[in-house]
């Protein structure tokens, strides 16, 4: 074994002294402790280069807020004097999971054992950092349930696929799962998937053509060299939640950013928005060919219908694929809606996003068009080429004459 493998193996060798139960532990809380650091550091760099104003620099109160923020990421409201912001920075719920496979994968060892304390650690951890950075609000076991919650549902999935990708895994039970069941379920993610990238080349359009915004308002705040990074590190923990802003609005339902406000192709109405570089990335234009921006969601089910014909045989698996696509589709944009949706202040920003329910009904419905769409086109043409056949009647051919020797 070379030098160099012999390093790349070292933390894996670290882990594998311990027993299982301390590896799960220890995975757990270095995924708590990396991630929290990740928030507190550029915090801390932002609060050093802020300008003097002739006090102290109370490091104690820029901890306390980067833990508001991490929590903010594992979707704990923060309320503050200003009002209650409840918006997920998506981004930053991405990187903790990353984090989380990451670690999973490099220090866990392979005893399922290890994987449920893992995730006991980290849930553990995120419930005593929310104890200690909401322990002066007014009901501070609502807000550790809800980091404790959150802590579950995001290190859950991310160490079990850190687990995964370390030693692999087979589930027999998948097989147990009717194939037309499965087909579904890979049209619905497969169109999700291409709703996601159409939203976020839409994303980027809007962000090309207000870059000019951006970069004034990025100006006009004067927050130096430090505080811009930090300001540009903070939006990019929006840009998920962007993008699923930009689902809704290529879906034709649209969201609003305020009351009274709508961002959809058919219409925009507008209020007063916060001195943030990223809105100005919000959809400027609407009404003439924009209106038929839906229709693009249709096209993209008949194309996932296309590739996924060959699975299908009967039309009653079809049936099923149809049924089990629709539901998958439903609750998964609902559940990825309802994580964009929030607040992010108080008074007209008090809410902000698109409509749940709507959203996700005609993101699930447009697709949902395009797979009936190409079944009947198909259905018709196999009908048509078919309507010809019929039963042929026998002929009756004349018989040779007695002694002849004609066959």
């Amino acid at each position: 074994m070379t030098a160099s493998s012999a390093g790349s193996r070292a933390p894996r060798s670290l882990a594998g002294d311990l027993p299982g139960w301390a590896s799960g532990l220890v995975t757990g809380a270095i995924a708590a402790a990396v991630s929290l650091l990740v928030v507190v550091a550029p915090t801390l760099a932002a609060l050093a280069t802020a300008p003097a104003d002739g006090t102290d620099t109370d490091w104690g109160a820029g901890i306390l807020a980067a833990m508001r923020i991490w929590l903010l990421g594992l979707g704990v409201p923060a309320a503050t004097s200003l009002g209650t912001y409840s918006l997920v920075p998506l981004g930053l719920t991405l990187l903790i999971l990353g984090i989380l496979v990451a670690t999973a994968q490099r220090f866990l060892l392979r005893s399922w054992d290890a994987v449920g304390l893992a995730i006991v650690a980290f849930t553990t951890l995120a419930g005593f950092v929310a104890s200690f950075a909401w322990r002066d609000a007014d009901d501070p076991s609502a807000l550790i349930v809800r980091a404790v919650l959150g802590a579950l549902l995001v290190s859950a999935p991310g160490i079990f696929a850190g687990r995964v990708r370390a030693y692999g895994l087979t589930i027999d039970a998948i097989d147990l799962v009717p194939p037309s069941v499965r087909t579904g379920v890979r049209s619905a993610l497969s169109g999700l998937a291409l709703v996601v990238v159409l939203a976020a080349g839409a994303g980027a359009v809007g962000a090309i053509r207000g870059a000019a915004t951006m970069a004034e308002t990025v100006t006009a705040l004067d927050a130096g060299a430090v505080g811009s990074t930090v300001l540009a590190i903070a939006q990019l923990a929006y840009v998920p939640t962007l993008v699923i802003w930009m689902m809704a609005w290529v879906s034709g339902v649209g969201f609003g950013v305020g009351d009274g406000s709508v961002y959809a192709p058919a219409a925009i109405e507008t209020g007063a928005l916060p001195e943030v570089p990223l809105l100005a990335a919000l959809p400027q234009s609407s009404g003439g060919l924009l209106v038929w921006t839906p229709v693009v969601l249709v096209a993209m089910g008949a194309a996932v219908r296309i590739v996924m014909r060959r699975r299908i045989r009967t039309w009653r698996e079809d049936l099923v694929a149809l049924g089990a696509s629709a539901v998958v589709t439903l609750l998964v944009a609902a559940g990825t809606m309802r994580l964009a949706a929030g607040a992010v202040g108080s008074g007209r920003l008090a809410e902000v996003g698109p409509p749940v329910w709507a959203a996700a009904g005609a993101i699930s419905g447009l697709l949902l068009a395009g797979h009936v769409l190409v079944g009947g086109v198909a259905a018709g043409l196999a009908g048509w080429r078919h309507r010809g056949d019929a039963p042929s009647e026998p002929v009756d051919l004349p018989q040779p004459a007695v002694g002849s020797s004609t066959p």
